[in-house]
């Protein structure tokens, strides 16, 4: 594990014996940091889970926990996308044929 720098919920559930769920419920109730790749994947510095481990993070109070998970904008987005070259030719030849 020291190779890698970010862990995946199913390697930190295997690490503390828990299921990837709990690992989940973990990061939704922000006692865990981790970054959200998409919609579904999640990513936790390896540096993160030490301190988890060694019960050096501390937990957010009550207060600042949400009922349902935070809505954190995915990894590039609001990011415009490349158009492609052409693009507009070949949409107008396929219409026309």
């Amino acid at each position: 594990m020291q190779d890698k720098q970010f862990l995946s919920p199913n390697d930190i559930a295997s690490e503390l014996s828990v299921s990837a769920s709990t690992v989940l419920r973990l990061i939704h109730e922000q006692r865990l940091p981790a970054i959200r790749v998409s919609e579904r994947i999640y990513r936790i510095p390896v540096a993160a889970f030490e301190k988890y481990k060694a019960g050096k993070l501390e937990s957010p109070s009550p207060a600042s926990l949400s009922p349902e998970v935070s809505k954190r904008p995915w990894i590039g987005a609001g990011e415009p996308l490349p158009e492609a070259a052409g693009t507009a030719e070949a949409v107008a030849r396929v219409r026309s044929a």
